[in-house]
């Protein structure tokens, strides 16, 4: 897994984060590289969304920040 991988993982698995939101932090990622990245963390299953379409990564501390939030 790369090393930007890692890194999504590590600040999904802390916060809950919608694609636009991921997508802003990595402006300076070139788009090609992003998206790779993005699609190993899909490709292992690894992310999973609360209710209201935020990403996220089971076990964390992100996941109980996505367990309390509810779609009004």
């Amino acid at each position: 897994m790369s090393a930007l991988a890692d890194e999504l993982r590590t600040a999904l698995a802390t916060t809950p984060l919608h694609f636009s939101e991921i997508a802003d932090r990595h402006r300076g990622v070139p788009w090609r590289g992003f998206l790779t990245a993005w699609g190993a963390l899909r490709a292992e299953d690894a992310l999973r969304r609360d209710e209201i379409g935020r990403y996220f990564i089971p076990g964390g501390p992100a996941e109980a920040i996505a367990r309390e939030t509810r779609a009004e």
